[in-house]
């Protein structure tokens, strides 16, 4: 019993000890075959627009061995020997020049990149090259080609304009706060753009004149410039920066061919003094936003030729105050999470009377995904508080209910889905890409509705085609046919 005790445990503690060595043996082979090839998700590493003298994000791309056999890497570099601001990161290794590495049979490693781009002190996108060479054991050589757009910026941090202001053509990056101090004008040339980081904003004590044209439109949106999938930009999602905020101090604003759009809200303007005109918009897109895309508090404004849509709150509230819209395009089909309507109109603030003095809606869209995009939140006060709840809907195609309510002149009504409905107006709302295109389809039943009174004083949609002199088409784009793409064989 002693000698069979003896033997087994001799025998357990020999298999014991072999184990570590059977474990860590390397069974798989590696070949320098040069016929075996690594493939990679893409040959190419590109970055999207970025701003010189900051840090990009990374980008990658997976690098396969499709074989039996494992493959060896003597190298993986830079063809500039890092002279181009590119750096990779390569399974592990970080640098310009990365030596030993190894992809085993039917496996995979990770290539990331990230670039630093030098100021180019030119006011135009320059393009800056690079290569990732991968020198094979066998001595085969394979490259993925680095890309990158760079731009100029002018960074600003948490600034005040403290005096007249007109900011040259170009690019800022917004960190914190851009403010326009009371009786202060900053101007926006046309062609400017600004670039609000996460959580940036802007706050109008004073006045602001965005004075873009048709060829170069004053754009405010989000800094960055990446994507969060191959398909989308992160610029088509929602709350990338903070927005646009007018103080009740501000007053005599314009917005011209502005693209204002993916914030936390668009434009906000507080109650101020109800006799001045607080903001004029034209030809205008406003869009994509969190919260209320316009909102207007106890204010005169006029927004004519400007298109406002997709907003999880309201793509317009009109909260009392004095207000025109005339040839606007007003569309909510934000599918983000659940949403308010496109158009509100309230005459209380907090239980408060806030007297609806005027709301003028002529020759405009009012529509989107839902039966009804239009809600009145309207308190009668009777006798004592004159103009309480004056609105009026002219010449328009509107997606409401308004049966009885004399209000509503000569309109046409989008709340049947036996006609063309919704999303049936536009040339796309793509909500799998997130791509909306608000010119009118060819089934709309916006055409040639327009009241002539007011076309005629604005004989130009927003993309420039001419109205005609009567029977001009509702909303900020004049319909016009497609070409008929030819079928690709």
């Amino acid at each position: 019993m002693i000698d069979t005790m003896k033997y087994l445990s001799a025998l357990f503690l020999a298999i014991f000890f072999s184990m570590p060595f059977v474990a860590c043996e390397d069974e798989e082979g590696f070949s320098s075959d040069p016929s075996l090839l690594l493939e990679f998700s893409s040959d190419t590493i590109t970055f999207d627009t970025l701003f010189t003298d900051l840090n990009s994000p990374s980008a990658g791309i997976v690098v396969h061995n499709r074989h039996g056999d494992g493959i060896r890497i003597s190298s993986v570099e830079l063809a500039s020997g890092g002279t181009s601001g590119f750096s990779v990161l390569v399974d592990g290794q970080y640098g310009d020049y990365m030596r030993d590495l190894e992809v085993r049979a039917n496996d995979s490693i990770f290539v990331l990149a990230s670039v630093h781009l030098e100021r180019n002190d030119k006011d135009i996108p320059f393009l800056v090259k690079d290569s990732l060479l991968f020198n094979l054991e066998s001595g085969v050589q394979q490259k993925v080609l680095l890309m990158a757009y760079g731009r100029d910026v002018i960074v600003m941090r948490g600034e005040t304009v403290a005096q007249d202001t007109v900011m040259a053509p170009g690019h800022y990056v917004v960190h914190d706060s851009l403010v326009v101090a009371e009786n202060v004008t900053l101007g926006l040339s046309p062609g400017t753009t600004l670039y609000f980081h996460d959580k940036a904003f802007m706050k109008v004590y004073g006045t602001l004149d965005a004075n873009g044209t048709l060829l170069e439109p004053v754009v405010l949106r989000g800094d960055r410039t990446d994507r969060m999938f191959p398909y989308l930009p992160y610029d088509r999602i929602p709350g990338q920066w903070e927005g646009v905020t007018f103080a009740p101090t501000s007053n005599g604003n314009r917005l011209q061919f502005c693209d204002i759009h993916s914030a936390n809200y668009g434009v906000k303007v507080e109650p101020g003094d109800p006799e001045a005109l607080r903001i004029a918009i034209e030809s205008s897109k406003i869009h994509n936003f969190h919260g209320n895309a316009l909102e207007l508090i106890m204010s005169h404004a006029s927004v004519v030729n400007s298109l406002l849509a997709n907003a999880q709150g309201n793509c317009v509230k009109v909260v009392g105050g004095d207000v025109s819209f005339i040839h606007c395009t007003i569309a909510n089909f934000y599918v983000w999470k659940q949403r308010d309507v496109a158009l509100a109109l309230h005459n209380s603030i907090d239980g408060e009377p806030a007297p609806l003095r005027g709301a003028l809606f002529a020759n405009c869209v009012i529509a989107g995904s839902k039966n009804d995009e239009v809600m009145g939140y309207l308190t009668n006060y009777g006798d004592t508080i004159p103009d309480a709840r004056n609105y009026r809907f002219e010449n328009s195609l509107i997606n409401t209910v308004a049966e009885g309510d004399s209000c509503f002149v000569n309109n046409v009504f989008d709340n049947s889905e036996e006609e063309p409905f919704g999303a049936a107006h536009f040339r796309k709302v793509d909500h799998d890409n997130f791509v909306y295109d608000f010119h009118l389809s060819d089934s709309t039943t916006a055409k040639g509705i327009a009241a002539g009174r007011y076309s005629e004083l604005y004989r130009f949609d927003i993309d420039g085609v001419e109205r005609p002199a009567a029977n001009a088409d509702a909303g900020c784009y004049q319909y016009v046919e497609m070409p008929v793409e030819e079928d690709k064989e």
